[in-house]
């Protein structure tokens, strides 16, 4: 299996496992070079999903509800999702960019 199938295929089993469990996730995957960036948004608190896999949506009428209080709380979760992902993706960009930064100096690194 090339290493992009490889990605491809284990991002796609990741996916089964957040579905089964019903949770949303951003993650990235690595195999040397190459790399997989997964969003996924399609939980059942959500009202966010993927569209034509480059384009996120939101679906939230109100006639797909049975109260606005319930759509609120739709939106509410998918708020809430939507920041914490961005704040976790944030922290853990910095303390990666850290520590490849400081590798590369260690080793001398250089990429292509």
């Amino acid at each position: 299996m090339n290493p992009e199938t490889k990605l491809k295929v284990a991002a796609e089993e990741i996916k089964e496992v957040l579905r089964k469990h019903d949770l949303a996730a951003i993650f990235s995957l690595h195999t040397p070079g190459h790399g997989e960036f997964v969003l996924h948004l399609n939980a059942s608190h959500s009202c966010a999903y993927i569209y034509n896999d480059h384009e996120i949506r939101f679906h939230s009428k109100r006639k797909d509800y049975k109260s606005q209080e319930e759509q609120i709380q739709k939106l509410t979760n998918t708020s809430n999702m939507l920041k914490l992902l961005c704040d976790m993706t944030a922290n853990n960009f910095l303390m990666l960019k850290r520590l490849s930064d400081n590798f590369d100096k260690l080793t001398n690194a250089e990429h292509k």
